[in-house]
């Protein structure tokens, strides 16, 4: 089957282009033929035949988080050849084999902070003049935006869905409280996804080094990296 992996990498983020397809390369759905899709505004004059640039504008953060459907919008003729499309940030390291069982019309991942918590302690936006907006008791499982995907057809609906409602958003003058993720974590609500994998699929690095300090049950296989946000983000 085909695959189709998107990643953003704007700005400072461009570093970790690399290195994560090359974990990819070896480590993820390696049965399959595997293409990626990297938004960024870097001219990269030279790529592979399975790697696609999407030329995007830098914007100050969080713009490129908070428009990441936006762009994937913009390529959904490309996107829509797959049969399989997913997201991951760009700072991430694929550690173990990841194979066939996040193959799913709807994929999204317990977010490592969140997976044990109950409702009332899960970060939903709770402003009700949101589109993002989930009541408090509604809403079963908190989303990490990290790693999520599916069917074309499926994702770029949510995608579709988000877009729509940031946008409404911005005419209200209105950011969600985690941005994408907040908006995704709606979307999950009304429309829940057909495989929802646990926080393996989005281990945080410091877990993985520090297990005592941060206690995450699970198997690393796809590593969220440890790194100095407001110095990659400048």
């Amino acid at each position: 089957m085909k695959i189709c992996i998107l990643n953003i990498a704007t700005n400072k983020y461009i570093q970790f282009v690399e290195p994560l397809l090359n974990s990819i390369e070896k480590n993820f759905l390696t049965e399959h033929d595997i293409s990626a899709l990297i938004f960024t505004e870097h001219k990269i004059e030279e790529c592979t035949d399975n790697v696609k640039i999407s030329q995007i504008e830098h914007e100050p953060w969080p713009i490129p988080t908070l428009k990441r459907y936006h762009y994937f919008l913009k390529e959904r003729e490309h996107i829509s050849q797959f049969d399989y499309c997913f997201y991951m940030d760009v700072d991430m390291r694929i550690d173990s084999k990841v194979g066939d069982e996040i193959l799913g019309d709807l994929v999204a991942t317990q977010h490592p902070g969140f997976w044990f918590k109950s409702n009332d302690q899960f970060p939903y936006e709770r402003n009700p003049n949101s589109t993002a907006y989930v009541p408090m008791g509604e809403g079963k499982m908190y989303f990490a935006g990290g790693f999520n995907g599916g069917r074309p057809k499926d994702f770029l609906k949510m995608s579709e869905t988000i877009v729509n409602n940031i946008e409404k958003d911005f005419e209200n003058g209105i950011i969600a409280v985690w941005h994408d993720e907040s908006h995704m974590n709606r979307y999950l609500i009304d429309t829940p996804p057909t495989i929802e994998l646990n926080p393996s699929y989005c281990f945080p690095e410091a877990a993985y080094y520090n297990p005592q300090g941060w206690h995450v049950p699970f198997e690393p296989k796809i590593l969220a990296l440890e790194k100095n946000h407001s110095e990659i983000r400048n």
